[in-house]
């Protein structure tokens, strides 16, 4: 009779256990190798500033919600979510048992902290994108597992801003957040935690045996920091790495290699040059067309991109469900002389560069000199103004040296894109509410009245032809006024060992963007890869 009560007891065990929700990779004992150009200072998740795009690969953090193959929104730590009829009010009912990684309880406050830091303001220097936030009325929590969020007025994108990764109370309450060790060390509750970091050689993640989602199927992450490409690809070749992101100019050396495939993806990252409009001479709208006019952009996708991408006439791809196909600012230089002849210029002194009462149009051109790509572009540009009589200097600066301040007050290469709602990004860039802030956005300083008031009235439309028409508005008007000149959207090439299977494109209808987050490039599903 023990026995058998001993056996009952060790099958209800059994099925107790089953129950219990256990995330073991289901390659525990593999590594996936990913080489990466450029090591992180940090490893915040919401600085925006280029810290965002790594988030994406350590997949230490989650948010309310994250976003699936179509960049939709779908469940993360909120198993589902309401939104009431006049679109002000999102009502998310969280998932139970969600554990830190250093095994503390998750909770209802954890999100109430983590919004409330950004929407005070008080840490701009520590999370630049807190404006975003403004927008938030009210937080509530209203018990242990369902938290409102009341807006000022409904905002169609905002759903996108539950993305935002979730902090920890119990670890970053009052403490100083420009000084904290927490960035090097970040504690989450993704499905990898953090093991180690070895400054200037690599970084570790392992699976998070508490993930309340589907176990990651390669137990361990590893990055390793190689600057140099060709060594990255290198690597590649040899089997040591099994993924890398290259520049677009490096397919060629990856094409023919043994166990090698090459991902090429379009992206919603569009380049341009930066014109501040509230500066001499590109407070003249003719100077500013006759610049995008007078650039070549066939020649620089051709030539410095290796035809990987296609021609931008302003910041949405072709593919995009709001394009308007009417616009075009294509290459003329013709076209580009007689506007600058409209609006006065002449070569009075016979030097070959134009000049308007007295002053030449020359100006300078920034450009970060670490960026091989970008000083190309630098390049070709100035070539092709050179033809119009415009002479350009170029100036290299640092990455460290390139503040917003520098940004917003120079002749500049920008590049911006965001693949999600159309109200993303373009609110920012081109609305005058944003002139002179402490920030990157509307670099140009660009102010149109009737711009402001379509893009206050495009992100508060959710008729979705109604919003189709106010956007296809917008570039007609963006495509006249030229606030910066837009040339190409470039795509994203990586290099992927052959035994990595898992991999899902996006199916969005441009692909990825530039701005980290919910996007995550390739790497966006990577919890999901496995290594044969």
């Amino acid at each position: 009779m023990k026995t058998i009560n001993f056996l009952v007891a060790v099958v209800l065990i059994a099925l107790f256990m089953a129950t219990l929700p256990l995330a073991v990779a289901e390659d525990a004992g593999k590594m996936l190798n990913i080489a990466l150009g450029k090591e992180p200072d940090d490893l915040n998740p919401i600085a925006g500033t280029g810290h965002g795009e790594f988030y994406d690969v350590i997949k230490v953090y989650s948010g309310l919600l994250k976003s699936d193959d179509k960049l939709q929104a779908a469940p993360d730590i909120a198993e589902s979510w309401d939104i009431s009829p006049d679109g002000r009010t999102y009502t998310f009912h969280l998932r139970e048992g969600i554990k830190w990684h250093d095994g503390t309880a998750f909770t209802a406050d954890d999100i109430l902290f983590t919004y409330e830091l950004l929407r005070s303001g008080e840490w701009t220097s520590v999370f630049p994108a807190s404006s975003e936030y403004e927008a938030i009325k009210d937080i509530s929590i209203l018990d242990p597992h369902t938290v409102t969020f009341t807006l000022n007025d409904p905002i169609v994108a905002f759903i996108e801003r539950f993305s935002l990764p979730i902090l920890p109370r119990h670890i970053l309450e009052g403490q100083d957040l420009l000084k904290t060790d927490f960035w090097q060390e970040p504690i989450g509750t993704g499905p990898y935690k953090f093991v180690s970091w070895n400054k200037g050689e690599d970084l570790t993640f392992q699976s998070n045996p508490d993930f309340y989602g589907e176990a990651p199927r390669i137990g361990t992450l590893k990055y390793v920091f190689v600057p140099d490409e060709s060594a990255r690809i290198n690597l590649l070749k040899s089997g040591e790495v099994d993924a890398i992101k290259i520049d677009l100019r490096s397919t060629e050396s990856l094409k023919g290699a043994n166990g090698v495939t090459v991902n090429s993806a379009p992206s919603a990252n569009w380049y341009a040059l930066n014109m501040p409009n509230r500066m001499w001479p590109f407070n003249m709208r003719e100077v500013r067309q006759a610049i995008s006019y007078a650039i070549d952009k066939q020649q620089i996708l051709d030539t410095i991109f290796n035809g990987q991408g296609e021609i931008s006439y302003g910041p949405f791809r072709q593919e995009d469900w709001i394009y308007n196909p009417d616009i075009v600012a294509a290459f003329d230089p013709e076209r580009a002389k007689s506007l600058l002849a409209d609006a006065g210029f002449k070569d009075t002194d016979g030097d070959g560069i134009l000049d308007k009462d007295g002053k030449s149009l020359e100006f300078e051109l920034v450009y970060p000199s670490d960026n091989s790509e970008r000083k190309d572009i630098s390049i070709a540009i100035k070539t092709d103004l050179a033809k119009m009589g415009i002479n350009m200097e170029l100036v290299g600066k640092s990455w460290d040296e390139i503040s917003y301040d520098v940004f917003r007050d120079n002749v500049i290469i920008m590049a911006w894109g965001s693949p999600f709602d159309p109200d993303d990004q373009n609110y920012q860039n081109w609305n005058s509410k944003f002139i002179g802030r402490e920030s990157w956005w509307n670099a140009a300083s660009y102010s149109n009245p009737e711009v402001d008031g379509l893009l206050e009235e495009g992100r508060t439309t959710f008729d979705k032809e109604k919003r189709k028409e106010i956007y296809q508005k917008l570039q007609s008007i963006l495509a006249e006024d030229q606030p910066v000149a837009f040339w190409i959207f470039s795509n994203y090439v990586y290099g992927l060992s052959d035994r990595i299977t898992g991999i899902k494109p996006r199916n969005a209808p441009h692909g990825q963007g530039n701005n980290g987050g919910i996007t995550g490039e390739i790497w966006w599903n990577v919890e999901e890869w496995q290594k044969e």
